[in-house]
């Protein structure tokens, strides 16, 4: 009977989890969430660069559309790019042009959806070039953000119909 006691006595102090065992899970633990944290930064600024590249893509887009769009107006107008090009050229990282100009609202859609430029950097660019070649119109945009990481480049020629 003795040995019994002795015995249930034993099971009864083995059960459970000594300090130093608890102390080593709660590391393993913190070790485990602190990588999911670092991770998690991570994937929230690749999701925010996306966006970004995203956005200058369809914004370069959109100017070239926008100048074609114009480029369907009467000779005469002064406002078809066919005649007057550089109506529609310029730097869109200072929005300096009046409310009625189409770069001005470029360059205010660019600044309240990547946000403002950085020249402090100075790999930034934000630059639409329009040249009349004589056979058409070859549109350039240029544009690159995030210190230089987010850029998108397009040039399409246009022709008058």
């Amino acid at each position: 009977m003795g040995r019994a006691r002795l015995s249930s006595r034993k099971m009864a102090m083995s059960k459970g989890f000594t300090l130093v065992e608890a102390m080593v899970a709660m590391v393993i633990f913190t070790l485990g969430f602190s990588g999911l944290y670092f991770f998690y930064g991570i994937s929230q600024q690749v999701i925010a660069d996306a966006e970004k590249r995203m956005y200058i893509n369809l914004m370069a887009d959109r100017i070239i559309e926008t100048i074609a769009a114009e480029g369907m107006r009467t000779s005469t107008d002064p406002l078809n790019p066919f005649s007057n090009p550089s109506q529609y050229a310029g730097n869109l990282a200072t929005c300096s042009y009046s409310a009625s100009d189409n770069r001005q609202g470029w360059c205010n859609d660019l600044n309240a959806n990547i946000g403002a430029f950085n020249s402090a950097s100075g790999l930034e660019i934000r630059q639409v070039d329009v040249v009349n070649d004589g056979t058409g119109l070859i549109v350039n945009v240029s544009l690159v953000t995030g210190g230089g990481n987010i850029s998108a480049y397009f040039t399409r020629k246009l022709r008058q119909l």
